[in-house]
């Protein structure tokens, strides 16, 4: 069942906002989708190629260590030098040249679960750069999200201030005409000029914002703001939302990538700590082949070789207990990583119960101002009868205008504040992605209470009756 909101508020927004002439996104057929400048993005934009190129080495580096650890080291080593030995007993001193070729195989064979330790810790890290590309990725779509939506915003919202000082303007000329005439009164023209001045305030601000949007897009989409501002916008109907906000708490601690990302740098320095605790106090064990051949070395005149395997105990021991100081040093890190953890767990919680106050705010707020433009087209039209029969003046009308126009402008930036406010849940959760771009009918924020796609939490119930 949907809500008193989502049935009447964009329904109720569209007529305040002047009908489809009126319409936030012009819709153009066959023009390129915002999903699909978004998806563009991801592939091209920097902050991606970064942090895939993070991914990357990390994988190269846990590959790197497994195989380390787990597969037979070779090495070759060879000599020809000039041998000269003075014996000390009976035998013949030696002076010849000798050649040797060594080659010699290890492989570990146990080693108490260091290497598999070793091996967690990069596994660990890879999974943090994966997490690190996750959030770059909901960030950026984010940023583009809203830098669409606030370049849409602005541009509209400049043309209404134009329309508002055009109209300001039209109104000081018409009572300037009516002071010469000797009908009008010049307390009106001077009123009509304050006004002016400051709707032309107004529309300064409004292109500055624009000419920031414009700035911001181009950073983000990689192109010109005016090949963004014509993009077919999302269909909103697919943001889907949870019923309550704890409920969008419990999903940001399961789903939130900065969490997966601390959660793993937890993980690695567990596992570095078992590995510094391990390979400060117990031995490893290696298999070893040694393959050498000799021409004259050490005093044998001839060939001869040697082939033996062995098993190898190494136990390396710092008589400083440097290992001491390893295995303590791993276990602060660990200690800082888990109280990290729990404050960007407090953080994600804040962000998540903000984006959520923010687009309850945001939506009573849209609503009061799309109720503000309802009435103030009300008021022109009465206006305009009771200026029929000369109970109003022409002052009167075009000051109604003017609050029309202004109140429309105000309602066409709330709704904006609404969508933004949707996809910052998102976000804030964990669960944004490019498929809640897919286009639809625009401005349609679906905000179903049954938890079906599109639902948004519902606004007080007092605004509810009120509507």
């Amino acid at each position: 069942m949907r809500s008193r909101f989502a049935e009447g508020f964009w329904g109720r927004m569209g007529s305040a906002l002047g009908g489809a002439g009126m319409m936030l996104f012009p819709l153009n057929a066959g023009a390129e989708t915002l999903q699909e400048a978004v998806e563009t993005v991801l592939q091209q934009h920097d902050r991606i190629h970064a942090a895939r190129s993070d991914l990357d080495a990390a994988g190269a580096r846990k590959d790197q260590v497994l195989r380390a650890t787990f597969t037979p080291t070779v090495t070759m080593t060879s000599h020809v030098g000039h041998e000269r030995q003075s014996s000390q007993t009976s035998g013949p001193d030696t002076d010849m040249t000798s050649r040797e070729l060594d080659l010699a195989v290890k492989q570990l064979l146990f080693d108490f679960g260091k290497g598999l330790a070793d091996v967690e810790v990069q596994d660990k890290q890879r999974q943090q750069m994966q997490a690190a590309l996750e959030n770059v990725n909901q960030t950026l779509i984010l940023d583009a999200v809203t830098s669409f939506l606030n370049l849409n915003r602005a541009t509209k919202v400049l043309d209404f201030a134009k329309k508002s000082v055009a109209n300001i303007r039209h109104q000081g000329e018409v009572e300037s005409a009516r002071v010469t005439l000797g009908k009008g009164y010049s307390t009106d023209v001077l009123q009509a000029k304050a006004q002016l001045a400051g709707a032309e305030a107004r529309q300064v601000q409004s292109r500055g914002i624009l000419l920031r949007s414009e700035d911001h897009a181009r950073t983000v989409f990689l192109r010109e703001p005016r090949e963004v501002v014509g993009l077919v916008p999302p269909d909103e109907s697919l943001v889907v939302l949870p019923k309550t906000m704890d409920e969008a708490l419990q999903s940001a601690i399961a789903t939130n990538p900065q969490l997966h990302q601390l959660a793993a740098l937890v993980d690695g320095l567990d596992a570095a700590h078992r590995s510094a605790r391990i390979g400060g106090f117990l031995p490893t064990v290696n298999g070893v082949w040694e393959y050498k051949m000799k021409n004259d070395v050490s005093g044998v005149d001839g060939f001869e070789r040697e082939n033996f395997v062995k098993a190898e105990l190494a136990f390396p021991f710092n008589m400083g207990l440097a290992s001491v100081s390893s295995v303590r040093a791993a276990e602060r890190d660990l200690a800082a990583a888990r109280n990290r953890y729990n404050d960007t767990l407090l953080l994600v919680q804040e962000q998540v119960r903000t984006s959520w106050h923010n687009l309850e705010t945001s939506r009573e707020n849209a609503e009061l101002l799309t109720t503000q433009a309802t009435l103030a087209e009300k008021f022109l039209e009465q206006a305009k009868e009771e200026r029929a029969m000369d109970k109003r003046t022409l002052l009167d009308v075009l000051n109604g205008e003017t609050a029309l126009i202004n109140a429309q402008s105000d309602a066409l930036s709330a709704a904006t504040d609404v969508r933004i406010a949707s996809y910052s849940v998102l976000q804030a959760m964990g669960t944004l992605t490019t498929e809640v771009l897919r286009p639809g009918v625009a401005g349609k924020l679906s905000t179903a209470s049954s938890g079906k796609p599109g639902n948004v939490p519902e606004t007080k119930k007092k605004n509810q009756k009120a509507l």
